[in-house]
């Protein structure tokens, strides 16, 4: 490339080129964004990548596209077989150097010693000769020819099988050095099917030098991800999924400290890539391809980390927990304004006979609508199946009819003020004998009885503002929910996390949002409407 070329691609911010890579790198290819978003990073932080999938599933095709990634890399690829030989991964004997000079060198030039992308297809399947060998590249990046000792320039390894090592192959320590495990898969949509066999298979095979990473920034990059700072918050993130998983998965799941460290340094690359000089919650969400094991951790790894999503990393859980907690004083405010002002039945006999024995609901200072009894729902609920979204806030009933109700069960004949169409209304008394109205939901609603006397200031001053301060706190949490969404809206532009994780996380805050403001409202309701119960 002309140096002018060449110094026009690195005044390009790498945010800005990464998505016009991957957009190059995926085009022909069909659900398999994941695979090459994950293997990019990879490879943009020196990191390996282990493909799990059966054949036939593009693994080979998503390998050499991440070699186009680099401008002018080398490239080496094998099939390993049982019957593979060294020779054949890291070069031949040098024949002349062991006639003339009796040292035993290799000839690496085409082979792995000298390749920047390596691919290593069916990995298991290598014989022990060549596993240890490969351990000390992967791990020192260093290759021992003769005597000496040669740095290897690898970025990024990518292996792939059809199946894990089995136990005990002894292949668990060649295994746990593939940090970016990925599993695949056959194309699903139908959509994604039709244009998969449509297509010619040769997409993506050129990409312009102006997208693809050169060795300099390469090796600049390593040294500016070790500077990304992992904040205490996210921190105390990665220790709680620590916790959990050996808690819950236990051997079943064993993560070495070289792991979580190597982890650690994935996600700080993402953070980097992504623009930012500190790790992200998003960021985290990266563990669910490092962690896991086997079918089974991977499994219940997603499954933490979709958790993870949903609850912890903007907060999510300690605003749902306040949520609930207010939620549960307001409760507490409603059965203390029910004890005051519910309407109470004295035994249960007589519940609307004569005042004589104490044996009726306390009637005296009713309201005299002629013959009509008026109640007011503590709550307005909905009480009619045919208009589910009508809220009733006064009963009416004949005075006669109510008079020989009792609680069996049987529905008694009213109304709603100002509305003379009938229904049936099914009542019913609680264990300290107040009446309750079922709602459509069958929920009992407490039925307060309209009386000449208003409320006490001294008994509604205290309500008042017991509501007002329940109001802030709601208040209080919903501007912690807008600091939280406006942090997630900051990070979600995010090159490596898939649509999916970032609309779990998104569901959570409207979630929380729709209930904290259902729970404002209601007490704003109430805050409205509480002088007038008893008047």
């Amino acid at each position: 490339m002309p140096p002018l070329a060449q110094n026009t691609v690195r005044t390009i911010p790498i945010q800005e080129r990464l998505p016009r890579l991957l957009a190059a790198l995926g085009e022909g290819l069909y659900e398999r964004q994941d695979a090459l978003r994950l293997g990019l990073l990879a490879a943009l932080s020196g990191e390996s990548v282990f493909l799990l999938g059966p054949p036939g599933i593009a693994k080979s095709l998503i390998a050499r596209r991440l070699k186009l990634a680099f401008f002018d890399a080398r490239h080496f690829e094998y099939l390993m077989t049982r019957f593979s030989t060294p020779e054949e991964v890291f070069g031949p004997l040098s024949i002349q150097a062991l006639k003339e000079d009796g040292k035993y060198l290799r000839l690496t030039r085409g082979y792995l010693p000298e390749a920047e992308v390596v691919f290593l297809d069916e990995i298991w399947k290598a014989g022990p000769a060549i596993l240890n060998t490969l351990l000390t590249a992967i791990n020192e990046r260093q290759f021992r020819n003769g005597d000496s000792q040669h740095p290897i320039p690898m970025r990024l390894l990518v292996t792939a099988s059809n199946e894990l090592p089995a136990p005990d192959s002894g292949l668990e320590a060649l295994y746990d050095r593939m940090l970016v495990r990925i599993w695949m898969d056959r194309v699903q949509e139908k959509s994604n099917f039709q244009a998969m066999l449509a297509s010619d298979g040769h997409s993506g095979q050129n990409l312009p030098p102006s997208v693809q990473i050169h060795g300099e920034e390469y090796e600049a990059w390593q040294e500016q991800i070790e500077q990304v700072r992992l904040p205490d918050a996210c921190f105390e993130l990665i220790y709680q999924l620590r916790q959990q998983l050996d808690s819950q998965l236990g051997h079943g799941c064993y993560v070495s400290d070289r792991r979580w460290k190597k982890a650690v340094r994935l996600i700080k690359a993402s953070a980097f890539f992504n623009g930012r000089d500190e790790v992200a919650p998003l960021d985290l969400l990266l563990f669910k391809d490092c962690l896991w094991h086997d079918e089974a951790s991977r499994t219940a790894l997603l499954e933490m980390i979709g958790e993870f999503s949903r609850l912890y990393g903007y907060q999510q859980l300690v605003m749902t927990r306040q949520l609930l907690s207010l939620r549960e004083q307001f409760k507490q405010l409603k059965g203390a304004v029910s004890l005051r002002l519910g309407c109470k039945a004295f035994k249960r006999k007589q519940w609307f006979g004569r005042r004589a024995r104490g044996t009726q609901l306390p009637l005296l200072n009713a309201k005299p609508f002629g013959k009509q009894v008026h109640f007011h729902l503590l709550t307005p609920a909905p009480l009619d199946g045919g208009d589910p979204e009508r809220l009733t806030e006064t009963l009416t009933f004949d005075r006669t009819l109510l008079s020989h109700w009792h609680p069996t069960g049987e529905a008694l004949v009213g109304w709603q003020l100002g509305n003379p169409k009938e229904g049936h209304y099914e009542l019913v008394l609680d264990a300290e004998l107040r009446l309750h109205v079922l709602d459509i939901q069958r929920q009992p609603v407490p039925l307060v009885l309209v009386e000449r006397t208003a409320i006490p200031e001294v008994v509604l001053t205290p309500w008042q503002a017991e509501l007002d301060e329940l109001g802030s706190q709601v208040n209080r949490v919903l501007q912690t929910l807008k600091g939280q969404r406006s942090l997630f809206d900051r990070h979600r532009q995010h090159l490596f996390i898939g649509d999916h994780w970032l609309q779990q996380v998104e569901d959570s805050f409207f979630v929380l949002n729709r209930d904290l403001e259902l729970l404002r409202g209601e007490l704003l309701q109430w805050r409205d409407r509480l002088p007038g119960l008893d008047a």
